[in-house]
């Protein structure tokens, strides 16, 4: 599961995910999604929203079997033949299908934007088109107007099947490239953040290093004038502090993760604090204008 900031959203995802079934012996090829995975951009793009205070109309899916459903449309069989002819087909008609289906309560075209970027970046590929005309492309499939392109009419003139999603797969294949894959580094800035949202803080910078702390509260009962807190910081760590614009090393950011509880035995995925993940957080900052516009759109 992808690393969720926000708590709440963290526990949503948690208690809502477990009602989704497994994928059972089904063998995804690189590019596709499963329905963790999607759920998983779903929920990334809430936890973005909540931090950066657009916030969302409502959080999850509206129906887990229109969920189910739509994200089965990459697999989609007819006589024992899949309907997708390659991988850009399958990534069209998920694309497609989260947004005409709209199987969450809000943020589908923004989780179709996220989901497409991600499987392209599994195939090795980027888009080549603007932020702008690819955040259109999504508000022209959630209106329609998609079907007034003269190359998707023309697609219904010579009767192929699926037009829509034969148009989409062209239109990604045409307009995407390979490239070299992204990393990831962290920042000590959004070390702090992710560090202070899971109940630490960092405290005492002195001569290159600072202290990571755990705030531990203690209630001391008081018969006549009420309970006293008295809170206590407990060092977990010192580690090697030279500004929060610094990137942190690597070495360092496992030291805080195990220190912390923050590893993937204690169900964090650390995927905005390790090099070479799948970068879901990286994208949704890179295309943040986009995103926040589809909000509103």
């Amino acid at each position: 599961m992808n690393i969720l900031v926000t708590k709440r959203l963290k526990d949503e995802r948690w208690r809502i995910g477990g009602a989704v079934p497994a994928m059972g012996d089904r063998k995804l090829r690189v590019h596709h999604l499963s329905y963790d995975d999607v759920l998983d951009a779903h929920f990334a793009i809430a936890d973005f929203f909540y931090r950066d205070e657009y916030g969302m109309a409502g959080v999850g899916y509206r129906n887990l079997d229109l969920f189910i459903s739509t994200v089965e449309r990459q697999f989609v069989e007819f006589g024992g033949v899949q309907l997708s002819r390659n991988e850009f087909e399958d990534i069209a008609t998920l694309l497609y299908g989260i947004i005409k289906n709209h199987p969450f309560y809000d943020a589908n075209k923004r989780t179709a934007f996220l989901c497409a970027l991600l499987q392209l970046h599994r195939l090795g590929r980027r888009i080549t088109v603007s932020e702008k005309e690819f955040e259109n492309l999504m508000v022209e499939i959630a209106d329609d107007s998609i079907l007034r392109k003269s190359a998707l009419k023309d697609l219904q003139k010579d009767n192929v099947p699926r037009p829509e999603i034969t148009y989409l797969a062209r239109y990604l294949q045409k307009n995407s490239r390979k490239n070299a894959r992204l990393e990831r580094t962290v920042k000590f800035r959004e070390l702090r953040e992710i560090v202070e949202k899971n109940g630490f803080k960092f405290t005492t910078p002195y001569r290159g290093t600072i202290d990571i702390v755990k705030v531990e509260e203690r209630r001391i009962p008081r018969f006549f004038w009420g309970d006293r807190i008295e809170r206590t910081n407990k060092v977990i760590a010192s580690i090697a502090y030279h500004g929060e614009g610094v990137d942190v090393p690597d070495n360092t950011v496992s030291l805080i993760r195990q220190g912390c509880g923050l590893t993937d035995q204690d169900g964090f995925d650390g995927e905005v604090l390790l090099r070479d993940a799948t970068p879901t957080f990286q994208m949704i900052k890179s295309y943040r204008t986009a995103l926040q516009n589809l909000a509103y759109r």
